[in-house]
């Protein structure tokens, strides 16, 4: 939110040392914290406010004249073009010789036509006030001669960024954040009184009655009536200091209701009244009900919408937007000014479904306060008619169903103590409390009793009154010290997402963050149950609607970003939940923790760098992982039909045996499938649902590394082509030998010229060993003398000499 310190200053009265900076610092050491600070108007300097004392045409152009100024000095004559130079008395804004303009631009005297002109007369376009005007800015009468202008229209200012939090409405104002100032800076604050205006009765015929038919959609509703306007721009201090604001100003009928909002924190809104048709009503929208919007789109409304209504329909989203049919014009002579309150939770809802959001819809989402409704209401109507030149007519109308009372919390010397770290007297509270609107009065021994204004919806306990004398006190008086303990804390196991992140991250992969709602194309062409994505009702965008069924799309996503540039070997990692539907109807969705890998390009390493990474690459990142997740022997059986990956180039990850529990799968994603999601490349892919291998996983056991030598013996037959490599270990380790230790596969051997029929050529290296001896050769060849028989029981096995 902007807050200009030139409105600050007006409401505080502030000591001439307090400059924004120190006042930005105080506030976000007291939880209101200013993000920027923007210095307007440095850039204008030498613009003088000058009277015009005659005016001649130039002698030489038909569309020139000659302005005789006087600014302090000496007349000067000066060129200009525009039709719309005041007589003799008016006065304009002269930027003299050696004046800076917005864009740098600096002026000197130059002769024009003939006649030399020291500097000119500007516009607000050249003064960067406006976005277009019809001629120079005549400034009002009443701002002395010679004077800066950039210092007498408040251009000279600092202006605020304050990043308010949810919980404080009560600061989306220059009001609220005057009583921050002022509390910090231990002066006083005021509001600025309604001004006096002519008041008249109301006019035959031009009353409006209100009737609020949901009190809880509006609590509180008053209108005022003010005729007689006219419509035109605002002062050219009240435009200035909107813009300082960050609000365009419009006319001073609209200008009005910004600027009152901009000062207390109160949204207003108002209609013209002689295209009202009978009473207002406040109440719910009606099934099938529709409205055009000040923007000039017809919007459906829905049944939980607040609107305003007169006796055609809505005229207006409540606390969101006008409607066009009852917005001000040009020709508007009477309007109904609306100063209201609505339920926080609707106006957040129809704001963020039609994606309307505005300054006043900001602070009905937080919550306005119905008490200072009156205030605003007052002041915007008596400024609609300073301005408007109008009267306001009437006392009225006020509809409060059930009013608000203020909140009474107790606080204890003991409880500010406890908790603050220190003492803080409670003289001193109740002095902080009531710089900020929050009387007491002592309440036994030791004790305040707090009435907490309606504006401070945030406090309701004595533990947020112990935070705003903290705020007030200072942060900083808290001593450092370390809290009482009751001794060290329990340990617990390490989650298996964290232990999959450090495995992963310890093979060399990168960890990535993808988000959690993709593109619905993504979930297409992953086919199967992984397309039936659940759809996020308010999406960040539209492009990003559904809930991620798997990691595969966002690995495949970032590595396509990392080919992109010029990155061609990609091994990346991500672990996270994934929301798949279920077939229960008390839980129609799961979200099970999910662990997944993709590779694509060159092996790591130097040893062979130029191979492509294959399918057991991506295997050994599985038995790694696993291991880590404490399951040492997984079980890698042929994988099914898969959305994901190539038949024949994927496995699926079971514990115990092929029919034990699906924990993961791994293989080649299929070539159909990289061509939807945009990969042009071969990719590897690894999935381990963490939730099923948490559950599988076993007791890890250290073992001292081996004291003695081991023995290798490789091991060369034929075998049947379909004996699976997880078959021959078996077959191996049937055997029950104590002294066998470790065995793998070192070559696969199928070449049709060389390998009989049906056959395969398989070498297994086996390594033997004992805890306490070196083997010997004898008993080396007799232990692997009784694994080959274990193996030759097997069916098809010939033992190649």
């Amino acid at each position: 939110m902007k807050i200009s310190f030139n409105w600050i200053r007006e409401l505080c009265e502030l000591k001439p040392g307090v400059t924004a900076d120190s006042a930005a610092d105080r506030l976000t050491l007291a939880g209101l914290e200013v993000e920027s600070i923007e210095r307007r108007g440095r850039e204008l300097t030498g613009v003088l406010v000058a009277e015009v004392r005659g005016v001649r045409p130039h002698p030489s152009a038909e569309k020139l004249s000659i302005v005789r100024l006087h600014a302090g000095g000496a007349e000067e004559e000066v060129v200009c073009g525009a039709s719309n130079v005041p007589a003799a008395g008016g006065r304009v804004a002269w930027a003299a010789p050696g004046a800076t303009l917005p864009g740098g631009r600096t002026l000197d005297r130059r002769e024009i036509r003939g006649v030399m002109s020291p500097g000119m007369l500007c516009s607000e376009v050249e003064l960067g006030l406006g976005e277009g005007a019809d001629g120079i800015l005549i400034v009002s009468p009443e701002l002395p001669i010679g004077a800066d202008l950039a210092r007498q229209i408040g251009l000279l200012d600092e202006v605020l960024e304050v990043n308010v939090t949810p919980n404080r409405p009560d600061a989306l104002s220059h009001a609220g954040i005057a009583r921050e100032v002022a509390a910090l800076f231990e002066t006083r604050w005021r509001l600025p009184p309604p001004d006096e205006v002519a008041q008249i009765p109301l006019p035959q015929g031009r009353g409006v009655d209100v009737e609020i038919r949901d009190p809880a959609a509006c609590p509180r509703y008053a209108a005022r009536i003010v005729t007689g306007l006219a419509t035109g721009p605002s002062p050219l201090a009240v435009r200035v200091r909107l813009a300082a604001c960050g609000v365009r100003a419009i006319s001073n009928l609209v200008d009005v209701t910004n600027y009152v909002m901009l000062e207390t924190g109160h949204p207003l809104h108002a209609f013209d009244l002689d295209r009202l048709q009978g009473g207002i009503h406040v109440r719910r929208a009606h099934r099938g009900e529709r409205m055009k919007t000040l923007d000039g789109v017809d919007r459906p409304l829905q049944e939980n919408d607040v609107v305003i209504a007169d006796g055609r329909g809505a005229i207006a989203l409540a606390g969101v937007m006008g409607g066009a049919e009852s917005e001000v014009s040009a020709t508007t002579s009477a309007v109904l000014l609306e100063a209201a309150t609505f339920d926080p939770r609707a106006i957040r809802r129809t704001s963020k479904r039609l994606g309307l959001r505005s300054e006043a819809s900001h602070r009905f989402e937080r919550g306005v306060d119905a008490e200072g409704i009156p205030h605003a209401a007052r002041r915007a109507a008596a400024m609609l008619a300073r301005l408007g030149g109008g009267a306001v007519a009437g006392e009225g109308i006020d509809r409060y169903p059930a009013p608000q009372h203020p909140r009474r919390v107790t606080l204890s010397f003991a409880g500010l103590s406890r908790l603050a770290g220190f003492e803080v007297p409670l003289t001193q509270a109740a002095d902080k409390l009531a710089a900020i609107g929050i009387a007491t009065a002592p309440e036994g021994e030791g004790a305040l009793a707090a009435t907490v204004p309606t504006f401070r919806p945030d406090i309701s306990i004595e533990e947020d009154l112990v935070e705003e004398v903290m705020r007030l006190v200072g942060y900083d008086r808290a001593p450092a010290r370390l809290p009482r303990g009751s001794g060290a804390p329990a340990t617990r196991p390490e989650a298996p997402a964290d232990r999959a992140r450090d495995a992963l991250a310890a093979l060399g992969l990168v960890e990535i963050v993808s988000w959690g709602f993709v593109p619905r194309p993504w979930l297409a062409a992953l086919g199967g149950e992984l397309a039936n994505g659940v759809a996020v009702k308010n999406p960040i965008s539209a492009d990003y609607e559904l809930m991620r069924t798997s990691l595969l799309p966002g690995l495949v996503d970032a590595a396509k970003r990392n080919l992109a540039r010029s990155v061609p070997d990609v091994a990346l990692f991500e672990v996270g939940p994934v929301v798949r539907r279920t077939d229960d109807p008390k839980e129609p969705t799961s979200e099970p923790a999910t662990a997944a890998a993709l590779l694509v390009g060159r092996r790591a390493g130097w040893l062979k760098p130029e191979e492509a990474v294959d399918f057991f690459d991506a295997k050994r990142l599985a038995r790694e992982l696993l291991r880590a997740l404490g399951i040492a022997d997984p079980v890698f059986a042929p994988s099914g039909e898969t959305p994901l990956l190539h038949p024949g180039v994927a496995a699926e990850i079971r514990v115990g045996d092929a029919a034990g529990p699906l924990i993961g799968q791994v293989g080649e994603v299929h070539p159909r499938l990289l061509r939807k999601l945009g990969l042009e490349t071969r990719a590897f892919y690894l999935e381990i649902a963490l939730d099923a291998a948490g559950g599988q996983r076993r007791p890890i056991r250290s073992v001292a590394p081996p004291r003695f030598p081991a023995s290798n013996r490789d091991l060369s037959f034929w075998i049947d082509t379909g004996v699976s490599a997880d078959q021959q270990r078996a077959l191996l380790l049937s055997a029950a030998e104590p002294l066998l230790r470790e065995l793998g596969v070192l070559e696969d051997y199928r070449d049709p010229r060389y390998a009989p029929a049906g056959k395969k050529g398989m070498l297994w290296s086996l390594t033997y060993r004992a805890d306490d001896r070196t083997l010997t050769v004898a008993e080396v060849d007799a232990a692997h003398a009784r694994v080959v028989a274990a193996l030759k029981a097997g069916p098809s096995v010939a033992i190649r000499e």
